[in-house]
């Protein structure tokens, strides 16, 4: 295990350098138990090459791959085991789905992936007495990174011209996940959560509502 987090990052960066050293063509960084990031060109009518976008995808024993985020954060993408913690953008409820925003995701595969957001939120409201309803209203960002033993989740808010007068809420807070944490949050995900598609790709998740 120790291994494996070890040689997560440096994968990552490598994949990212070829892909600049290459241009355009697809690039895949394995990431560790089957996990993969996949760098995909991303051309622009306007200016011929624009940023990469990144895929999560898995593959299975069989030598099958299966897809499980199109458009991931490559920098907060944690694997531990069997399980993997990665942020992805997901489209807002907009008739174009083009508009996204930053989700905090957890996977089994070749299992659905699980958005964790809120109860990551919820989690973060419990400890520091602050309310979840606002937590969840002025999330803005997520990032992730982990070791062996346990992740670190730093979630950002929105705070500017929001706040009631006497009102105080942080630009950030941090949460701190075990692994066996990340199980839990999942086998009650799949029990309680709905299956839902992202509005833009159109991929399946899990989802549960507090």
């Amino acid at each position: 295990m120790m291994k494996l987090f070890q040689f997560v990052s440096g994968q990552i960066l490598l994949g990212l350098l070829c892909f600049g050293l290459t241009g355009c063509k697809t690039q895949i960084a394995s990431v560790g138990n089957g996990y993969e990031i996949v760098t995909h060109p991303n051309h622009s009518l306007n200016d011929g090459m624009a940023a990469p976008r990144n895929s999560f995808e898995f593959l299975d024993a069989s030598g099958k791959t299966r897809l499980i985020w199109p458009d991931i954060y490559a920098a907060s993408c944690v694997v531990g085991g069997e399980y993997a913690v990665f942020v992805g953008d997901k489209a807002y409820i907009e008739p174009d789905g083009k508009a996204t925003h930053p989700r905090l995701f957890a996977v089994k595969a070749p299992e659905l992936p699980m958005d964790i957001t809120d109860e990551v939120l919820w989690r973060w409201s419990k400890a520091t007495g602050k309310d979840f309803m606002k937590a969840e209203n002025r999330f803005n960002m997520v990032t992730v990174t982990g070791n062996p033993d346990h992740l670190q989740v730093h979630l950002e808010f929105w705070s500017g011209g929001m706040l009631a007068e006497g009102e105080d809420w942080p630009d950030a807070g941090d949460v701190q996940l075990e692994w066996k944490q990340v199980a839990a949050i999942l086998r009650t995900e799949k029990t309680l959560g709905v299956v839902q598609k992202d509005l833009r790709w159109h991929t399946p998740y899990i989802g549960m509502k507090f």
